[in-house]
């Protein structure tokens, strides 16, 4: 039984990995860096557009990374906040409800403090629904401009994006992995029955049993678990599916640091 269940599982690896394979392009996609605010060095520049390029090549949507010192001087309309001139700018960039997604770090928002905005526009939405916070925490926490230098922060948003937003799919690649999945479990099957002649199916467990093996002589209550209830400190930040004022839906959310 257990070989069995190994070979079933090694089936539905193989089916997930095939499945994963990306398509050729479907559209035209594009990247643009836009450091606005100068914290990245030409070297460093190079390097995460190149990252930002592969994220767009591989997962087939647009990317937008855009850093501001603040607000002001903004040379498109938008409603004065970070949230806003993330969208907006993704917006003037690509088009409203387009696939894609959108960074932006302004380092003086509309009360003063240091803002990380990481938000999805068409297929990207529900995925930055799910993961735009985890992908700033993991940013903040973890590498911190302050400790590690602005390239090591965004590269590390870049590789969280790239694992976070799914490839599209060849419409051939799945009912085609489940065809190569099935032949070989048959296969390893077939194998592990081939090595099983000296065992029989029986009927009942009365051959594996000891007669009178088993006598209960006391018994007790035990007191096993515990519930602890913990309530989180609320952060602040914001999530969740929006709308810019230039139009179009995005999914996602900013954080203050």
């Amino acid at each position: 039984m257990t070989k069995r269940l190994i070979a079933v599982l090694f089936a539905v690896v193989l089916v997930c990995s095939m499945a994963l394979i990306p398509a050729s392009a479907e559209g035209s996609y594009a990247y643009q860096l836009n450091d606005g605010a100068d914290l990245l060095t030409p070297s460093e520049e190079d390097a995460l557009a190149a990252k930002l390029s592969d994220i767009s090549t591989k997962c087939k949507c647009n990317v937008l990374l855009v850093t501001a010192k603040d607000l002001k001087n903004v040379p498109f309309s938008f409603n004065g906040t970070a949230d806003d001139f993330a969208k907006v700018s993704y917006v003037k960039a690509y088009g409203a409800d387009t696939d894609g997604v959108v960074v932006s770090l302004v380092l003086s928002d509309e009360i003063g403090a240091r803002s990380l905005g990481v938000f999805g526009s068409g297929k990207c939405v529900k995925r930055m629904n799910k993961y735009s916070t985890s992908i700033r925490d993991n940013a903040i926490n973890k590498h911190s401009p302050d400790r590690y230098g602005y390239s090591n922060f965004f590269n590390a948003i870049a590789d969280d994006l790239m694992q976070s937003i799914p490839p599209h799919l060849k419409w051939y690649m799945l009912p085609l992995a489940l065809v190569i999945g099935f032949v070989i479990a048959l296969l390893i099957m077939s194998a592990f029955k081939r090595q099983l002649k000296s065992v029989e199916l029986q009927r009942s467990a009365v051959n594996y049993v000891r007669a009178n093996s088993m006598s209960v002589t006391s018994s007790r209550d035990s007191y096993l678990y515990s519930t602890i209830t913990r309530t989180a400190r609320p952060k602040n930040n914001s999530s969740g599916t929006s709308s810019s004022s230039a139009g179009g839906s995005f999914g996602g959310g900013s954080s203050r640091f």
